[in-house]
């Protein structure tokens, strides 16, 4: 039975040992890197979802800025002390939500199999061991790579209340135009 989808990671030196036994049979390992690909896929999919989403929302929060920065002199004058509240609430906001989505969002490099990992010298002989040392990789670079996106994923659901909470403040604002 499948566990719900938060990060649950393995001991990867367990696994590698495990792995390296020679009772391990070929179709268990075959198993794993069949199902150890599939995972690194979705894990892709997934961190591109989340990277998409991230720049979406800087790109929103940059707008709600300049809506709100750019020509307000006009509806500033008419405001009561509600509406400046309201509209000093939401520019602090949207800034916040720019800020942590540029943050969130920043290109990085990651770690990734390396050429030495796929080419590995000192099991070039060994089929089954060389196929062990490429899951053991793969598993270590989704364990670091899945843990990275979950702290995205957690800036972008902050963001999206904030944005919320912008559009919150920017309606009172509006509302206590004359206030």
């Amino acid at each position: 039975m499948a566990r719900s989808q938060i990060l649950h990671l393995v001991d990867v030196a367990g696994i590698k040992k495990r792995l390296e036994l020679s009772g391990t049979p070929e179709e268990t390992v075959e198993e794993f890197y069949r199902f150890g690909t599939l995972l690194f896929s979705e894990l892709q999919q997934r961190g591109a979802e989340v990277d998409r989403k991230l720049t979406n929302t800087l790109g929103w929060s940059i707008a709600v800025l300049g809506f709100l920065l750019l020509d307000q002199q006009s509806r500033i004058g008419r405001m009561g002390r509600y509406g400046l509240i309201g509209l000093a609430v939401a520019i602090t906001l949207a800034i916040a939500c720019a800020v942590a989505a540029a943050i969130a969002g920043k290109s990085r490099m990651w770690r990734a199999p390396s050429e030495a990992d796929w080419f590995c010298s000192e099991i070039w002989d060994d089929p089954k061991t060389l196929k062990c040392h490429h899951i053991i990789s793969m598993l270590e670079t989704h364990q670091d790579q899945a843990g990275k996106i979950k702290i995205k994923a957690e800036f972008l659901r902050f963001i999206e209340i904030g944005l919320l909470l912008t559009g919150a403040a920017i309606v009172c604002s509006l509302i206590f135009l004359s206030s």
